[in-house]
């Protein structure tokens, strides 16, 4: 059948169905053509032009494999290196985003089955980082380009150096200890009097300690210790300050607090201690259970595993922290922390409870999960419908 002509009706209609991305099955891969369902890709293989295609492919089928292959790796580690440079990102998302352009190279035309293998690949040839978790695969770019090279080079040049500078300090420090002669530690000795020393005594006065307090106050130069002559002069001045001070200090905490001080100062100790040791309701976060709720356990060394990703049914809550979970499989009471406590998301249609939120207490319809974004659609008992809500703020119960 000929081409519609450029400009028809006919062929502005073609093009506005086959706007978009097709389903993949329908693509050949050879012919670069993408049918629009299962007849027209039945006949696109029965072509002449198909079928030329495929003799080709037949003669050197490896080589055509290695370039698909090579091709797809290419263009998937450039979307890697551009839009995901620097973060840890789940691989199905990257290849939803790569397989956006209709004109990509499709997998099935690869080596490679599965996206899975895929990513073990590039794990193995180090080029992403990459690790496994419930959720899927997750990738992160590791630069190997040459500007990254000279970079870390550098830094590791620059420590180097940094090192060495340390070094030769230290061996100089040594070497100015060692020319001065080391350090030397003292010794001590026994008190020991000579025969015709005069014994040692001291005077204490009897006097009132009002009579001293108003003869200090009145004559404040008459308290200061006479200073020796034979001695250091300023080191007895400053010896004579300190006590000086000492008795101030002492004289100051003697005296009575008054009300309002003492008032002002439990305050402020209480704020002390608020921010020295939070309390246990802040430093655990926004208490989400509730009786009824499903719930997961995620404690790995609780009874050797028994009860690790199991579910059970919140029977009691306790301090708001912690609950009575009742085991769905083997009926055992067991008690955690909500922090050894995962939500659970059910099918679409099945109802959930808001545990978090503006909307807390309230239950809810599952209209949708999007499990690239880790949030889902739920529809209120009043019909109001919430998009994007957190796996965390919904969970199934036994209603």
């Amino acid at each position: 059948m000929p081409k519609q002509e450029v400009g028809s009706t006919k062929w502005l209609g073609n093009k506005m169905k086959a706007k978009g991305l097709q389903k993949l099955r329908w693509y050949c891969q050879m012919c670069q053509k993408q049918c629009r369902d299962e007849n027209g890709f039945k006949c696109h293989r029965m072509s002449d032009g198909h079928q030329r295609q495929m003799q080709l492919f037949v003669q050197d089928s490896n080589r055509f494999m290695d370039d698909f292959s090579q091709e797809f790796e290419q263009g998937f580690m450039q979307l890697m290196s551009h839009s995901y440079r620097s973060t840890r990102v789940l691989a199905n998302t990257v290849y939803c985003d790569f397989i956006s352009n209709r004109h990509h190279t499709h997998m099935n035309s690869t080596i490679w089955v599965t996206l899975s293998n895929f990513v073990q690949y590039l794990g193995r040839t180090g080029q992403c980082k990459i690790d496994k978790t419930p959720k899927g695969w997750y990738l992160q770019w590791i630069d190997n380009s040459a500007e990254a090279k000279l970079r870390a080079q550098k830094a590791q040049e620059l420590e180097r150096n940094e090192l060495a500078e340390e070094v030769r300090h230290e061996r100089y420090l040594q070497q100015q200890v060692k020319d001065a002669g080391g350090f030397e530690d003292s010794e001590f000795t026994e008190l020991q009097r000579a025969e015709g020393d005069a014994p040692i005594a001291f005077a204490m006065s009897a006097a009132d300690p009002g009579d001293k307090a108003a003869s200090s106050s009145s004559k404040p130069a008459a308290s200061a210790a006479p200073l020796k002559r034979d001695g250091n002069i300023l080191e007895q001045a400053f010896d004579a300050h300190g006590s000086k001070s000492r008795d101030a200090s002492r004289d100051g905490k003697e005296k009575k607090l008054s009300a309002v001080e003492k008032v002002r100062l439990e305050h402020e100790a209480s704020k002390r201690r608020k921010v020295e040791s939070p309390s246990s309701e802040e430093s655990s976060g926004e208490p989400w259970l509730a009786a009824g709720l499903v719930v997961k356990v995620m404690h790995q060394d609780l009874n050797g595993g028994k009860y690790y990703r199991k579910k059970g049914i919140v029977e009691k809550v306790r301090d708001q922290y912690a609950a009575d979970v009742r085991m769905t499989d083997s009926k055992d009471l067991i008690r955690l922390e909500q922090e050894l406590l995962e939500t659970v998301i059910p099918n679409i249609g099945k109802t959930v409870l808001m545990v978090k939120g503006t909307h807390k207490g309230r239950k809810a319809k599952m209209r949708e999960v999007s499990t690239s974004e880790f949030c889902v659609t739920v529809e209120l008992d009043d019909g109001t419908v919430m998009e994007g809500v957190a796996y965390d703020q919904v969970c199934k119960t036994d209603a």
